[in-house]
C-alpha cells in the first residue's frame, strides 16, 4: 500500500553491507548453520523509491548471491504506468539480481486513473479516459503473468500468488482498493493447496498476496487495514485447513521490529495450529499506526525505511530473516517447524565493561537471573548490570506471535 496518494519518488541513503548467515533452529533448541535446499528474498512497494530498490538488490547479491528468486509482491510503481514499469525494469537491468522475479499486484497498479497526465493529478475527474483493462495489460506486459494468480515452482516447493481480479472503484463509485477473488481464483488456490499437500503433507507452500488479512499481524486490528478482502471468509475458508501454508503479505509499510510482525492465523474449523502469515515491510517509506483509534503517520525512518525478508528452506525447515537494509543488519528471525512458529534468540552481547547489553532494541524484554519477572528494555535509560548476574534478553511477541526464544548473558564484574 501506500497510500491513496503518495509522492512518485522518495528520497533514499545508500548503505553497503552484507547479510549473515541464516540459523536453523534444531530439536534441542539449539541453532547452528546449515546448508539450505533454498533461499529466495521478499520485498514489497517500491512505489517509485527507485534509489532505494537499487541499493537493495545490490544488498541481496552481496548477502545472499545463492537466492533463487525475488518476489516483489504487489505496489511495484506508484501509479501504474507504463513508464514506470519500465523504470523498474531498468533498475533490474542496471543491477544483479536473482534469475527469477516474480511480482503480485498490488492497489497502486490501479492509481493511472486519479492522473489526467503523469504531472496533474485529478480524481474529480476519474478516470480520466483510462479503462480498467489497461491497467491490467500494463502489469501483464510487464511481469510476463497472463493472470493476477498463478504458480512458480523452486526444486518442489510452490509459490502461490493472488491478487484482485476487479479494481472495484470501476464496479462502485463507493470503493476503492478491496480485493475481489472469484469463485475460480479461489477454487485454483484449493486446488493446488490440496494438490501440495498430498504430495507432501509437511512441506511448505508459499502464498504471496499484497494486501492484509483481518487479525492476523500488524496493523490488521485496525483502520485502514479491517476491510481489504471483500470475500475473506471464503479466503479463510480454504486457508485454514493448511497449516503449512506462509502467506506473505505486504500493504501497510509498518515496521518489522514490531512484535505483531508475523503470526499464527488460527481459523474456526481449522487445524488448530492455524497457518503462518508474514509482513513483508516496504521499499518505499515506513508507516506506523496514529494511535488507538487507528490511522496512520510517517514513521521516524520515513524515506530511508527499507526492508524486506529472506528465508531459507532446509527441508520441511523454514527460516525467516526480516532484514533492514536502511541499516544493513538483521532484524529477528523466525523458525517454521511442523506447522510451529517461534521467534529465535536476538543477536546482543554483554558488554563486561561498561555493564550493559549491546543490540538490544524497545522491542526486546529482559530478566535478570532466572526467565520470569520480564521487562521491557528502554534504549534511553538502558539498565545496567554490575557484579556477577545473568540476563536473559529476547524478542517481544504479541497479537499472534509469542515471546521468542530467549538469549543468555553473563555479566562477570
Amino acid at each position: 500500500m501506500k497510500k491513496k496518494l503518495v509522492g512518485i519518488t522518495a528520497s533514499a541513503i545508500l548503505l553497503g553491507g552484507v547479510l549473515p548467515s541464516v540459523d536453523f533452529a534444531h530439536a534441542k533448541d539449539e541453532v547452528s548453520a546449515k546448508k539450505a535446499t533454498m533461499t529466495f528474498d521478499v520485498i514489497s512497494d517500491i512505489q517509485g523509491d527507485l534509489e532505494d530498490f537499487g541499493h537493495v538488490l545490490q544488498d541481496i547479491s552481496k548477502g545472499n548471491p545463492k537466492s533463487e528468486a525475488l518476489i516483489v509482491n504487489g505496489d511495484i510503481t506508484p501509479r501504474g504506468y507504463d513508464s514506470e514499469y519500465q523504470a523498474v525494469q531498468d533498475v533490474l537491468d542496471q543491477n544483479p539480481h536473482p534469475k527469477n522475479v516474480w511480482y503480485s499486484i498490488g492497489n497502486h497498479e490501479f492509481y493511472v486513473p486519479k492522473w489526467k497526465d503523469p504531472q496533474t493529478l485529478a480524481q474529480n475527474t476519474w478516470p480520466n479516459g483510462t479503462t480498467e483493462e489497461e491497467l491490467f495489460e500494463n502489469f501483464y506486459q510487464f511481469s510476463g503473468e497472463e493472470s493476477v494468480y498463478h504458480k512458480k515452482e523452486i526444486k518442489g516447493y510452490p509459490f502461490l500468488f493472488l491478487g484482485t481480479e476487479k479494481y472495484m472503484k470501476y464496479h462502485d463509485s463507493k470503493m476503492w482498493d478491496e480485493v475481489f477473488m472469484s469463485d475460480e481464483q479461489l477454487e485454483w488456490l484449493k486446488e493446488n493447496l490440496e494438490h501440495y499437500k498430498q504430495k507432501d503433507k509437511d512441506k511448505p507452500i508459499f502464498v504471496f498476496s499484497h494486501h492484509v488479512l483481518p487479525d492476523s499481524i500488524s496493523g490488521s486490528r485496525q483502520d485502514p487495514y479491517l476491510n481489504d478482502y471483500l470475500n475473506v471468509e471464503k479466503l479463510l475458508d480454504i486457508l485454514k485447513d493448511y497449516p503449512q501454508v506462509v502467506f506473505f503479505t505486504s500493504h501497510t509499510h509498518w515496521d518489522l521490529n514490531l512484535p505483531d510482525w508475523a503470526g499464527k492465523k488460527k481459523v474456526e474449523g481449522g487445524d488448530k495450529h492455524g497457518f503462518t502469515v508474514v509482513n513483508t515491510g516496504a521499499i518505499q517509506t515506513g508507516w506506523m499506526s496514529a494511535g488507538p483509534n487507528g490511522g496512520e503517520i510517517v514513521a521516524p525512518d520515513g524515506a530511508a525505511f527499507k526492508q524486506g525478508l529472506r528465508l531459507e528452506v532446509n527441508g520441511d525447515d523454514v527460516v525467516i530473516q526480516a532484514y533492514d537494509y536502511q541499516h544493513d543488519k538483521v532484524i529477528k528471525k523466525l523458525s517454521i517447524h511442523n506447522g510451529k512458529i517461534e521467534q529465535l534468540a536476538p543477536d546482543v552481547t554483554a558488554d563486561d565493561k561498561k555493564n550493559v547489553i549491546v543490540g538490544a532494541t524497545s522491542y526486546m524484554e529482559y530478566a535478570v537471573g532466572q526467565q520470569k519477572n520480564w521487562q521491557d528494555y528502554d534504549p534511553a535509560n538502558p539498565p545496567t548490570f554490575p557484579g556477577n548476574q545473568v540476563v536473559y534478553v529476547r524478542h517481544k511477541g504479541e497479537m499472534n506471535l509469542e515471546d521468542g526464544k530467549s538469549k543468555l548473558l553473563k555479566f562477570k564484574k
